[in-house]
């Protein structure tokens, strides 16, 4: 066929087929720039490079899609696996209230292509952040949920926290793509996510929430109506006696158990009979009657040691806890004590990860805070060892040590 345009014109198509070109690939520049950035920084993206769930208008209710990725539980032998594979393990890590973390498991993993994806070139595992301190503070990235890429040896490789379908497999593929082509790069992928883990655990702990006019207690965030029983201890030992009061009474109601002891946390959000989820922005925004209409708040009833010793030594130094309250702190630590507590060993729950040190700490405190030194010098001497004093000074150590002598 004979090209009939004038020289003039075949030049401005030229032109104009050579500005698309550019266009296209400054934006595909921009893509892998993109990709890459995701890839060598793990963190906490922007919202708007994650969805904004939480910052956008949420609607009143969803309808939770089931997670298609076939997640196990984290243990040792997923390393092994993925050796074996010559695959990542995919960490899923955070705690039960987390609704960002639901919200992932609804979208990112309901994904059939993302899914998909995963089964092939990752092995699929997830923990508990409550459950497994240890792992929140080897690979978490300051939010939850954590989601992290490791190595078979057990390094963190890159960790990001709430990811769409379409940020997770250019995140991941580009990892595991990268390193199957030159596995030599893990060791500069791990030194990275090492220095940001590093930079987080610098970071202070986030105040609770907002209160709950209507039931009383600390929502964990803005966005984030969940209820933990450490964000409600932090309250009961500040400066502010009504928050404090709120708190105690919250507590009081939803989380101190029969016979001593207090749940882990509520649930920001409430399941109805219809399986639909109403958000905690609709939910929490009812009075009592409403709410107790639509059904209650699923609550976590696992016990913890640190945290339910935090509590406790919270209630018993409070100003405004009530004789009822200091009593059931009490026999929330004598639980501790028979049931969590063997040889001056300190189990995060019932089977769970021993000796945390937080845990530690934490019973020692509240032992002393409920007049217990003997109880407290018993936890202590698992602390106070020869072989930590080794790696040098610690001025909490040092201080308690002599606190201890003078009782």
């Amino acid at each position: 066929m004979i090209d009939e345009r004038t020289d003039e014109e075949k030049a401005r198509s030229k032109r104009v087929h050579a500005m698309v070109m550019i266009i296209l690939g400054a934006i595909m520049s921009v893509c892998a720039l993109m990709a890459g950035l995701i890839a060598l920084t793990p963190g906490v993206f922007p919202s708007w490079m994650t969805g904004g769930w939480g910052r956008r208008e949420t609607p009143a209710f969803r309808t939770p899609a089931k997670t298609a990725v076939a997640f196990v539980d984290f243990y040792p032998g997923a390393l092994a696996r993925a050796k074996t594979q010559h695959k990542l393990v995919l960490l899923h890590l955070a705690p039960s209230w987390s609704r960002e973390a639901r919200l992932m498991e609804e979208t990112t993993y309901a994904d059939p292509k993302t899914a998909a994806w995963i089964a092939a070139n990752l092995v699929p595992t997830r923990a508990d952040a409550d459950e497994r301190p240890d792992l929140a503070y080897l690979y978490g990235v300051g939010a939850w949920p954590t989601t992290s890429l490791l190595h078979h040896d057990g390094r963190q490789l890159a960790g990001a926290s709430r990811l769409t379908p379409k940020l997770f497999l250019p995140w991941a593929g580009l990892i595991s793509a990268t390193l199957a082509a030159e596995p030599e790069k893990a060791d500069g992928f791990a030194a990275d996510a090492r220095k940001r883990v590093a930079a987080v655990r610098r970071r202070p702990e986030p105040a609770p929430g907002p209160d709950d006019a209507v039931w009383g207690g600390a929502y964990h965030g803005p966005a984030e109506y969940a209820k933990t029983l450490a964000d409600q201890a932090a309250v009961v030992l500040s400066s502010d006696a009504a928050r404090a009061k709120s708190a105690l009474g919250f507590v009081a109601a939803f989380l101190a158990m029969p016979g001593g002891g207090y749940a882990a946390s509520v649930r920001g959000e409430v399941e109805l009979a219809d399986g639909r989820i109403e958000e905690g922005s609709s939910y929490f925004a009812k009075d009592d009657a409403g709410r107790r209409a639509a059904g209650l708040p699923a609550v976590d009833r696992r016990l913890f040691s640190g945290p339910n010793a935090d509590m406790a030594r919270a209630v018993l130094l409070s100003r405004v806890s009530s004789e009822a309250q200091k009593a059931h702190a009490r026999r929330t630590l004598d639980f501790i004590w028979t049931r969590l507590v063997h040889d001056g060993r300190v189990l995060r729950t019932a089977g769970g990860v021993p000796d945390w040190p937080a845990d530690q700490w934490s019973v020692i405190e509240a032992e002393l805070a409920a007049g217990h030194p003997d109880r407290a010098r018993k936890v202590f001497a698992r602390q106070d060892t020869p072989e930590l004093r080794a790696l040098g000074p610690n001025p909490y150590a040092d201080a308690l040590r002599r606190r201890l002598s003078r009782k």
